[in-house]
């Protein structure tokens, strides 16, 4: 590496179920690609050493880049991850419009608010640009996608000065636009703040803290939101937590985005009983089903 500068930068993606944020990870990150769909469930780090240059200086940008759960009103779990945040993708499917509409409706306004208003560095990425075979449609994509750098990359007229923009449409399957992609936001990265502000980290944590503490869990969904943020606690690891929420959806097979009473307990009997077995304490179990009982018991199920 020489007498090039390390700096660690945390990205992460945004955007609906299925959209395709884990294949552009694995695109990226271990230049694979796999048409086996997995559901995110709670967030997974992946590392990724990405040289750049940068007025005339060279840096190796270690990138911290976090998929998390698309499915919208894990807000806990979702603010949680957010915090701290360098850099966002937001991801679209450029076969479900649908995708699109969610980024204003639902996930920049989130990012804004974990954010407290200042949005880190942006990348808008169209993806499964292989599936879409109509020119018209691509150009209309694309124009879209212009519309939004303007209305939210504060910084992105002097990024197309530097030929890195901040929409793409890419591909996780052929590699498309992937590695642009991604090169693009941590150059912006650099541009909005080579060294990591406490204060910015500060904020998105506070934020976060706020949401999950004013939840007022009402909703199954919610009450799923709650477990998922809750059990890296309990289980004292985060890869070992994503693990166990993993395994119990593929187990019970229902969906985490309408979840169903008897869902819900059975999936906190499961995750219990796989925390158990992972070594947590018995009093810290016992303590954690009777928290994540309570709102089920409010709502009369």
């Amino acid at each position: 590496m020489g007498n090039r500068e390390i700096i660690i930068k945390k990205i992460v993606l945004l955007g609906d179920s299925s959209v395709g944020k884990t294949s552009l990870i694995r695109r990226f990150v271990q230049e694979q690609f796999s048409d086996n769909y997995i559901s995110t469930i709670g967030a997974k780090v992946s590392k990724k050493v990405v040289p750049a240059s940068f007025e005339g200086e060279d840096f190796d940008v270690k990138i911290m880049v976090w998929d998390i759960i698309g499915s919208k009103g894990y807000l806990s779990t979702q603010s949680k991850h957010i915090a701290g945040a360098d850099g966002a993708i937001l991801v679209v499917d450029l076969t479900k419009p649908e995708s699109m509409n969610s980024l204003e409706k639902y996930w920049i306004p989130l990012l804004k608010e974990v954010t407290g208003g200042i949005l880190p560095s942006l990348l808008f990425a169209g993806n499964k640009k292989d599936l879409v075979e109509s020119q018209e449609e691509i150009d209309m994509m694309t124009q879209m996608f212009k519309e939004l750098e303007s209305k939210y990359c504060d910084d992105i007229e002097k990024r197309v000065e530097g030929g890195h923009a901040g929409s793409l449409l890419t591909s996780a399957k052929t590699g498309e636009n992937v590695e642009d992609g991604f090169y693009n936001l941590v150059i912006s990265m650099l541009a909005a703040n080579p060294e990591m502000d406490p204060m910015h980290r500060q904020i998105g944590v506070s934020k976060a803290k706020s949401i999950y503490e004013t939840d007022e869990r009402k909703t199954t969904r919610s009450v799923m939101d709650l477990i998922v943020v809750d059990l890296p606690h309990l289980v004292k690891a985060t890869n070992k937590s994503t693990e166990i929420l993993q395994d119990c959806i593929a187990k019970l097979g229902f969906s985490k985005d309408l979840p169903k009473p008897k869902d819900v307990r059975n999936f906190i009997d499961c995750v219990l009983f796989s925390a158990s077995k992972a070594g947590a304490d018995k009093e810290e179990i016992e303590k954690y089903r009777k928290k994540w009982m309570k709102p089920l018991g409010k709502m009369g199920l």
